[in-house]
């Protein structure tokens, strides 16, 4: 019972530990300036497992955003604002600005879900094995109290042999002495 007890809690704090690294991993980007290199940095750790799942999506995706443009410039406030004087070619401009401004946050938008997604997944997997860990152990323990009882078992059926065999030495040698001395 108590050993069951210490795998369950040692399970437990197995989860938690996986928890924390995840949340300081992603608490580390938000608070990350340049929050893109970061998760970056944290597809390329991830994706250097040979797994064809999410990682190499993840991959190709940065690839691809990468070779699609280069990094441009955030648009100064004052680049945005829209007076009288600007020329219908300056509107046009700024509007091309904030077209690529807002394409570029559903770019980031869409890539966070993405993220947010897999680290779902990758802790729902996790969880699973947990369980199914969780499973095997509590089997095993029942196959050891098992074996334990029946070594038990064992154990006494030695001693009865045992008592059996010294009361047939003890009653046979009584007889033999008795066959000698005649």
């Amino acid at each position: 019972m108590a050993q069951s007890q210490n795998s369950a809690v040692l399970a437990i704090s197995l989860v938690s530990q996986h928890l924390q690294f995840w949340l300081r991993r992603v608490l580390l980007w938000l608070i990350d300036e340049e929050g893109e290199a970061t998760v970056k940095k944290i597809v390329n750790e991830d994706s250097d497992d040979d797994d064809e799942g999410y990682n190499s999506i993840i991959s190709t995706t940065e690839i691809e955003a990468s070779n699609h443009r280069g990094r441009r410039r955030k648009p100064r406030e004052e680049e945005l604002n829209i007076v009288a004087e600007n020329t219908k070619e300056e509107l046009r401009e700024k509007f091309i600005l904030l077209r690529e401004a807002y394409d570029d946050l559903k770019d980031v938008m869409t890539r966070l879900e993405f993220e947010v997604d897999y680290l779902k997944d990758d802790q729902d997997e996790r969880e699973e094995e947990m369980r199914l860990q969780r499973t095997e152990l509590m089997h095993l323990v029942e196959v050891i109290k098992v074996t334990q009882e029946e070594k038990e078992g064992d154990k006494n059926i030695i001693r009865r042999q045992q008592e059996i065999i010294d009361k047939w030495a003890r009653e046979g040698g009584g007889c033999q002495e008795e066959e000698g001395a005649e």
